[in-house]
């Protein structure tokens, strides 16, 4: 049986090799270089060798695993669980849940944001977008998910919220990048409680 076989042009070849190759200059940086440089510049080191290596071998994101996956702590995922069960009614817990498992399902690689934005999670959630601030909020005040605004040109007003998943429950990309993102992020609230404030 014939297997269908992805074609690669010789200037996509040239540049995966290209990409490879620098991905492996950046890895070639000791780590006692990298652990003088500031915080921000070892990040961004780490999400230019993610990006390099990604472009070096674009198909990794597709056959056993498509579309990528997301890495989770199974028990801070299963106590997010617990705690928005025992959410009141009025808090809409299986809304709320819902939109936990759409934020799992749609982070951007070593950033955590969520790339839905408020009405494509009212229309997978089954509400109205204005009931996706309170949902999130809810996620937030659990220390779930952070809140950023962002400002579009012409825009007025504080700007779009962006929504950002705590790296203690769960990342996308980089483990280099979650490290440090977690050690400038509190644990969720209910896992403080729990673990005695460990994360």
């Amino acid at each position: 049986m014939a297997q269908i076989v992805r074609l690669t042009t010789k200037p996509q070849r040239s540049g995966q090799e290209e990409a490879a190759q620098a991905a492996e200059q950046l890895s070639l940086l000791s780590e006692e270089l990298l652990k003088h440089l500031p915080g921000e510049a070892r990040i961004a080191i780490s999400r230019a060798t993610h990006a390099l290596q990604k472009a070096a071998r674009p198909d990794t994101t597709e056959g056993l695993w498509p579309g990528g996956f997301t890495m989770l702590s199974r028990m801070q995922t299963a106590t997010i669980w617990d705690a928005i069960r025992e959410l009141p009614s009025d808090d809409r817990p299986n809304q709320v849940r819902h939109a936990f498992d759409l934020v799992l399902l749609n982070l951007r690689q070593d950033t955590g944001e969520v790339l839905l934005t408020r009405d494509q999670l009212a229309e997978r959630i089954g509400c109205a977008p204005k009931h996706v601030s309170t949902i999130m909020g809810t996620l937030e005040k659990m220390g779930v998910i952070r809140r950023e605004r962002r400002k579009i040109e012409g825009m007025q007003g504080r700007g779009v919220a962006v929504y950002f998943i705590n790296p203690h429950v769960a990342w996308n990309g980089s483990l280099d990048v979650r490290k440090a993102q977690a050690a400038e992020t509190r644990p969720p609230m209910q896992l403080e409680l729990l673990q005695g404030g460990a994360s």
